[in-house]
């Protein structure tokens, strides 16, 4: 870190980083986990944690692959908690003879990572309207208020448009 650089200059420039990083980062998790709503989870909590961090130790010098790996953690230890949950679910349903075990449980292959994320976004399945909301939210970076702001509805409508999509 330069001491040239102003602490609220950093800041400034982390959060436009940030901003523009998010999609990216969004789009590789997403292309590894195959979860929309688990990965923009994940890569919330890498921002935060960049947002702590960042300014105390200076940013990487590999931010977007710093993010990816931090959402990936994250997302990793989402879904390991999450079997063990079924795994205790299902060995629970057994134990009482409500179902069979199932095999062959298959692991997915990785994918592309934005235009994915585009596709997921523009499903068939959506609205138009909730279509444009998400892909504003999960491809553009946008806030929910901006996207609210844009639509001239209220945050909390969007807010609720942009969850229902997911």
């Amino acid at each position: 870190m330069s001491s040239a650089v102003t602490p609220e200059l950093l800041d400034e420039r982390s959060e436009q980083l940030l901003r523009e990083l998010a999609p990216q980062v969004l789009g590789a998790v997403v292309r590894r986990f195959h979860d929309l709503g688990a990965a923009e989870d994940a890569v919330q909590e890498g921002l935060m944690a960049a947002a702590m961090q960042w300014p105390r130790e200076g940013v990487p010098g590999n931010p977007r692959g710093w993010l990816i790996q931090v959402a990936s953690r994250r997302m990793t230890d989402y879904l390991r908690s999450e079997l063990a949950r079924q795994r205790r679910e299902t060995e629970a349903a057994i134990q009482a003879d409500y179902m069979t075990p199932d095999e062959g449980l298959d692991s997915e292959a990785e994918q592309d990572d934005t235009l994915v994320l585009l596709f997921m976004c523009c499903h068939p399945a959506l609205t138009t309207s909730s279509a444009i909301a998400l892909t504003l939210r999960a491809v553009g970076g946008l806030s929910t208020a901006e996207i609210a702001n844009a639509f001239l509805v209220p945050e909390a409508t969007m807010a609720q448009r942009i969850s229902r999509a997911k």
